[in-house]
């Protein structure tokens, strides 16, 4: 399981907003004091809301799956990567110019992130949160 902490944003009956701030990987290091801010990222979540009594400003515990993550790393990184090198690469081999594949390569990733944002229910269906107040 992969863990965030974070704070309650938003309540509605089914669903809550949960802020949490991811670091780099070197924030955490022995030298992460002399990194800047810029390191951290603000994120917000959106969950089914549990049977608990959760309010707005609470500390909770968000947790994923590590499938889920893969799932997620695979839509946002891997396959627009594959995308775009297959793109270029059979753009070049039939003979166009490298602006012409490039731009190619472009429109297919436009198109792409265009065709995630419509799917976006039917990923968020498959990526599940589940939240859990923290104790402190």
């Amino acid at each position: 399981m992969i863990q965030h902490e974070g704070v309650v944003v938003k309540v509605s009956p089914q669903e809550l907003e949960v802020l949490i701030q991811s670091h780099s990987a070197c924030s955490l290091c022995h030298a992460g004091k002399v990194c800047s801010m810029a390191d951290m990222k603000q994120k917000t979540i959106v969950t089914e809301r549990p049977h608990t009594d959760i309010h707005t400003g609470d500390r909770v515990m968000v947790y994923a799956g590590v499938n889920h993550a893969f799932y997620s790393v695979f839509l946002a990184y891997i396959m627009p990567s594959i995308l775009i090198l297959a793109a270029i690469f059979l753009m070049e081999k039939s003979g166009s110019d490298e602006l012409t594949a490039a731009i190619a390569g472009l429109v297919l990733l436009t198109a792409y992130f265009f065709f995630l944002y419509l799917s976006r229910n039917k990923i968020s269906r498959r990526i599940k949160f589940t939240v859990e107040k923290c104790n402190s």
